[in-house]
């Protein structure tokens, strides 16, 4: 990614891969804990710079501005334009100044005013603390040093105005044989940077059709602004082990981030006037699984049947147009109703791969219940391989479509052997989704085996 600061009049571009958490969603612990591969999920964001620099005859090169949050272990620059005879020897972050105090420190070395009862004082400062401050004056036999007072004495100073002397700022001692200007290529990572994502539903008088939009709000809560960046947005809830980089969405179009700015950015073109779809949607228990990360849940004889735990709801489905799960958030569904809109629901938004679901209320018609048919734990092996049976039954007087919902919750490594019926597809790190119709007063099963490793 490609991020670029840059000083006026210098050309720059910006791209920032952001993995700032979803406010919507908790980060999971470390999936396969500390002790069997651990996927920590990272946050923050991944900045690269390309711009112009000069290269003076000290070889000193120098961005300010830079986000105070900075983590200057991550810090790397490469010259584009010279690439073979453009060295770094040196390289350091400098925290920006904010009281007097710092500010005065950062001119240390340079002249300064100083406005005294007696009068004006030239000199080059040379110590400054909250009591007094150091001056040095006159040249020759009169070269002397002068130690002012600040509790009255000292009534004013000027110094002279240093462009970014006082801001975060990235400074390398370079060596190259072209001083001038130079292309070159800064990265470094940066907490401060988070996103968030809303959904947006508006369903037609017929409950036929449905409007849809999706929208990320993006938050710089850094010291650095951003005018023009290219924003890749990664999100933190689809790191696992099997899919280490997570799901990515890339913002169309280039984005202001201001210092302390929030923007609101559409993570696709919103769907209009699209069809959509009434499911109803069967868990048969609650989702375990964020319970273990860090060990393993090798007890055959826990949750292995869904007495009273199991939960039906309606929900309407849309498709988007995206290959993978939308991030967690929040959907507003709203209805037509003449001219006006009435609210209907506002509940977190559901999500598989070219899919998003909307709930709309509980369901009574649809019931079932879950049962382990076979358990058996191989602790040298380190395997674990359950057969699931979930039994479904349709107690309406109309057919439905259902959408079964389970949970892999043991542990994040696992696969579903090929003996399941109806055949399942992966709607999360550890979810399983299996679709099937009911007719009025039906019934069917779902059969599969996990088989869990570590």
């Amino acid at each position: 990614m490609i991020v670029s600061l840059g000083h006026a009049g210098t050309a720059a571009k910006t791209s920032i891969t952001i993995w700032g958490s979803n406010a919507a969603a908790v980060a999971p612990p470390a999936y396969g804990g500390q002790n069997y591969g651990a996927v920590s999920t990272p946050t923050g964001a991944m900045i690269v710079e390309h711009r112009d620099v000069e290269v003076g005859a000290t070889g000193e090169v120098r961005i300010a501005g830079v986000p105070a949050t900075l983590d200057p272990a991550s810090v790397q620059m490469r010259s584009i334009s010279d690439a073979g005879n453009f060295t770094v020897s040196e390289q350091r972050f400098v925290p920006g100044a904010n009281t007097p105090d710092e500010i005065l420190a950062r001119h240390i070395g340079e002249q300064v005013t100083i406005q005294t009862p007696k009068g004006e004082v030239v000199g080059t400062l040379r110590s400054v603390d909250a009591q007094a401050l150091v001056i040095e004056v006159g040249s020759g036999d009169q070269h002397t040093l002068q130690v002012m007072r600040r509790d009255g004495y000292v009534q004013d100073v000027k110094l002279a105005i240093t462009a970014g002397a006082d801001k975060p700022s990235l400074v390398w001692h370079v060596a190259t044989k072209k001083p001038g200007k130079h292309e070159v290529e800064v990265s470094y990572r940066a907490e401060g940077f988070t996103w968030s994502t809303d959904y947006l539903a508006i369903l037609d008088e017929k409950l036929k059709n449905l409007d849809f939009s999706a929208w990320a709000t993006v938050k710089n809560a850094t010291t650095a602004t951003y005018d023009s960046a290219e924003l890749t947005l990664v999100d933190p809830a689809a790191i696992t082990t099997a899919h280490p980089n997570g799901t990515r969405f890339t913002v169309p179009g280039s984005v202001r981030l201001g210092t302390g700015e929030s923007v609101q950015v559409e993570l696709f073109p919103p769907r209009t006037n699209a069809k959509a779809r009434t499911v109803v949607v069967f868990e048969a228990t609650p989702d375990q699984s964020a319970s273990f990360q860090q060990f393993q849940a090798v007890d055959c004889n826990q949750s292995s049947a869904s007495v009273g735990t199991s939960k039906s709801e309606v929900s309407i489905e849309v498709d988007v147009p995206t290959k993978d799960a939308l991030p967690d958030g929040r959907v507003r569904l709203f209805k037509r109703n003449g001219g006006r809109l009435e609210v209907v629901t506002e509940d977190p938004l559901s999500s598989i791969a070219g899919t998003a679901r909307i709930k709309l209320a509980p369901d009574t018609d649809v019931t079932g219940e879950r049962h382990a048919l076979s358990c058996n734990y191989d602790e040298h092996a380190h395997v674990i391989r359950e057969k699931i049976e979930v039994k479904l039954e349709n107690k309406g007087k109309q057919a439905v479509d259902v959408v079964a919902r389970e949970f892999m919750w043991r542990w994040p490594m696992f696969k579903i052997e090929s003996d399941e019926t109806p055949k399942g597809t992966r709607a999360g790190a550890q979810t399983q989704e299996y679709r099937l119709s009911l007719p009025a007063g039906g019934k069917k099963s779902i059969t599969y085996t996990v088989v869990y490793s570590w």
